[in-house]
């Protein structure tokens, strides 16, 4: 989700120079090959962000935590030995849940990002 982010920043800079910086008599943005970069990259940013997405949406569905939780019940008590790797893959899926922070502190960047962008009366652009 970060490098996504980066992608999108960097192809606002990409636009907004290239309506501004003048070369070879006329505009950037007029040039064919950076009309292509710019189509070719708005959609490769939209397919990476509805990957993004998709993964996103799996992961919240706790899919690596039930399939975890599956296979400890299959192996019993055995499952939450160091006999198998279970019990540590089940610790550690735990935690990445939490890596980048907890879902309330992303929540609240994201609230704090949509405040700042209408206060600045920019408003806010769903992808």
């Amino acid at each position: 989700m970060r490098w996504l982010g980066q992608m999108q920043r960097a192809f606002e800079l990409m636009c907004r120079y290239a309506n501004e910086r003048e070369a070879f008599g006329g505009p950037l943005a007029d040039k064919q090959t950076v009309q292509n970069w710019v189509a070719d990259s708005a959609a490769e940013i939209q397919a990476c962000r509805l990957l993004t997405m998709d993964a996103a949406r799996r992961i919240d569905a706790r899919v690596l935590g039930e399939v975890i939780d599956r296979a400890i019940q299959v192996h019993g008590a055995r499952g939450l030995t160091d006999e198998t790797p279970l019990a540590a893959m089940a610790a550690m899926a735990r935690g990445a849940r939490i890596y980048d922070g907890p879902d309330e502190v992303h929540r609240m960047v994201v609230a704090r990002r949509i405040l700042r962008s209408f206060r600045d009366g920019d408003g806010w652009a769903f992808g």
